[in-house]
């Protein structure tokens, strides 16, 4: 199926957020789109999956013009689409996850379950996903969640299939099986659209690329016609700082911060030890389930280890809790941040000001609102966060402003461990590059960072050491020195 548009154009109070959009997509293309958080990327396929309704433009299928008006109308069209974050019913089973909507039978009670079940176990063998589809969906993996997503929409048959960031969460091994899949349903002649922020995916899977910047379509090209670098350009008007790991003075001095010794957490992580040292970025490697947000929120107190020991400046802590570990001076910005990051439903200054009650109330527990806003402003500016004002709610924010403001949150709290879990998933390249500055200065100002990616790219140009995982041990602690993702890669599988 052939989907196309004309000048497309979307305004949200007043404001224009997409302009005159001139697209086509081609039965068995991979058509990638690329362009920084708030480009208007996710906008358009929103229009084009019946989230949004435009408000000028034309949608064409197949040359015929057609109204999407909701994403029942879309589905029902043949046009599905993926979201960045996993869209699941968590009370709910994997099978009714993945059948959601199209389920045969006007009730449940004529629901032939045994089937369902059966096509569901097809469908996530296809994409190499080992789940039993009666589990409940609760407590399942981001990545997890992701693959289910994907195998909800392939259940639906689609000829048009909009994926908004879908890998932003897998391993370079689950990449690898969901673009095996995406060429399978290409030469299938599925028309797949592809949003993604990393540029080496990109030219991988897509044929095509269009580029957005501040709502308009820059250009499209054939993917081998245009440079990475070119494509940088078009997307945000300027060339990128190239990250170097360097030493800085604290890391010369070898001061040890955190000590963990023999850390367990039965069936999530066993005998986990290592140092930290003063103003030191210290990466941790490994695929998804290898146990690195595990023992991040072990040391964090959101989740009680076994045994083992911590050591804190010196001292042996036990951390209980979050609350006693942001006294004691530790942060930790979540992988989820959707879930677990933010507030969405409150104001930016609010989310930003949360960790610090006693710095914005007096005794009494009133809030100094000039207080909230003069901390929130200063960070801001300092980090160039896009919104109308300090009382705009987060969840109106773009996916890299809203992580800015997650760490701004925690910056505030002046902590002396910062830990990081996939801190830029789903931002794109210019917001990376921002980050990276962010968390290097940091690092020179003596704040001690653990940084989990699952981007080796990232860990390699910021960490000092690497601690690899796999299956909850650690295979190995490089120097950056000694590291290559091939290196890494080969201790998080063998």
């Amino acid at each position: 199926m052939k989907l196309a548009t004309k000048n497309i154009g979307k305004t949200f109070s007043g404001v224009n957020v997409l302009r005159n959009v001139d697209f086509e997509l081609e039965p068995g293309e991979v058509h990638a789109l690329v362009g920084e958080n708030g480009a208007g990327k996710s906008t358009f396929v929103k229009i084009l999956s019946g989230v949004y309704t435009p408000t000028e433009g034309q949608i064409l299928l197949n040359d015929s013009s057609i109204d999407i008006t909701s994403p029942i109308v879309a589905q029902n069209q043949g046009v599905t689409l993926i979201h960045q974050e996993p869209q699941s019913f968590s009370h709910l089973t994997v099978a009714e996850n993945i059948f959601m909507g199209h389920m045969e039978g006007s009730n449940f009670s004529r629901i032939k379950w045994s089937d369902i079940i059966l096509e569901s176990n097809k469908i996530l063998n296809s994409i190499g996903l080992q789940i039993d589809p009666r589990n409940i969906m609760e407590g399942l993996s981001i990545a997890d969640q992701q693959m289910i997503e994907i195998a909800g929409a392939l259940s639906k048959n689609s000829k048009v299939l909009i994926m908004d960031e879908p890998t932003s969460p897998l391993t370079p091994n689950e990449v690898s099986k969901l673009f095996k899949i995406v060429n399978q349903l290409k030469k299938s002649g599925m028309a797949i659209i592809f949003i993604s922020h990393r540029l080496e995916e990109i030219r991988l899977i897509s044929d095509r690329v269009t580029i957005f910047r501040d709502g308009d379509k820059i250009i499209t090209k054939k993917i081998n016609e245009v440079s990475n670098e070119e494509i940088i350009k078009f997307m945000i008007g300027r060339d990128l700082k190239k990250t170097e790991v360097s030493e800085n003075n604290y890391i010369k001095n070898k001061k040890i911060i955190l000590d963990v010794k023999n850390l367990t957490l039965q069936s999530k992580f066993q005998d986990i030890s290592f140092e930290l040292h003063k103003g030191e970025i210290l990466g941790f490697a490994g695929l998804v389930g290898a146990g690195r947000t595990e023992v991040a929120k072990s040391i964090f107190g959101s989740e009680l280890f076994d045994s083992g020991e911590i050591f804190f400046k010196g001292e042996k802590i036990n951390n209980y809790s979050p609350n006693e570990s942001i006294k004691k001076g530790f942060a930790y910005v979540p992988e989820d941040r959707k879930q677990m990051g933010i507030f969405g439903s409150v104001a930016v200054e609010d989310n930003m000001t949360s960790a610090i009650p006693k710095i914005i109330s007096n005794l009494f527990g009133v809030i100094n609102k000039k207080r909230v806003s003069s901390l929130s402003n200063e960070y801001i500016k300092k980090f160039d966060i896009a919104l109308t004002s300090g009382r705009q709610l987060i969840e109106e924010l773009s996916g890299g402003n809203q992580q800015k403001c997650i760490i701004s949150k925690w910056l505030l709290s002046k902590p002396s461990i910062l830990i990081l879990d996939e801190p830029t998933r789903g931002v794109d390249v210019g917001v990376k590059s921002e980050m990276y500055e962010i968390i290097k200065k940091l690092s020179e100002a003596g704040t001690s960072i653990i940084l989990i990616s699952s981007e080796l790219p990232e860990i390699l140009s910021l960490a000092h050491r690497i601690v690899v995982m796999r299956e909850g041990r650690i295979s190995k602690i490089l120097n950056h020195s000694d590291a290559t993702q091939e290196i890494i890669m080969q201790n998080a599988i063998n």
